[in-house]
């Protein structure tokens, strides 16, 4: 599956838990700028139309303070944002077991270096295609795995992981920038 594919996917599956993840963090800005706008409100009728120094000073700090806690709610709301983007995509990876996966599994055993492997960890469904591709090693269920491959060397020395879950973990820093984006992007049609 093509890095667009994949954020097309993740799209799809995590919409609406995007927008209520936003709607909340919206909400909650809103209700952080309205309590704000009330404190000011109440702070002008309390010191009348004389404006103080004091007064535009205690102001000015009480909007600096509303605009801190706004900036940390959106920063908290987009790390949970990202937190479950990143379980729905490790969700969606059962979805690149197709009638290609077979084809894809093979292809990630030969991007494997040529060695020994003594070990080798697989979905449990594929157990038959690792004894045909790695015949003489011992080949272990491992149902964590979606797709690919863990291998390990004699006594455990040498381990590659090229699996579903290692490339997404290896490629997020670089899809999460985009898919945010598309959430900005989303959230402002």
């Amino acid at each position: 599956m093509s890095y667009r594919e994949l954020i097309d996917a993740l799209n799809k599956e995590c919409e609406e838990k995007v927008r209520k993840i936003w709607q909340e963090a919206e909400a909650e800005a809103e209700k952080i700028r309205a309590e704000v706008s009330k404190r000011a409100c109440e702070m002008k009728e309390r010191y009348g139309r004389d404006r103080s120094s004091a007064a535009r000073t205690r102001t000015d700090a009480i909007l600096s303070e509303a605009g801190s806690a706004a900036r940390v709610n959106r920063l908290r709301a987009e790390k949970e944002l990202s937190r479950r983007l990143y379980q729905v995509a490790v969700h969606s990876l059962r979805h690149l077991r197709d009638e290609r996966y077979r084809d894809v599994c093979l292809s990630l055993a030969h991007e494997l270096p040529p060695g020994p492997w003594k070990v080798v960890r697989v979905n449990p469904e594929d157990r038959e295609v690792a004894r045909g591709f790695f015949p003489g090693s011992e080949i272990l269920n491992e149902p964590g795995i979606t797709g690919g491959l863990e291998v390990m060397g004699r006594k455990g020395s040498v381990r590659v992981v090229n699996t579903f879950e290692k490339r997404l973990e290896r490629a997020w820093t670089e899809m999460l920038p985009e898919i945010m984006k598309d959430v900005y992007r989303e959230l402002s049609e």
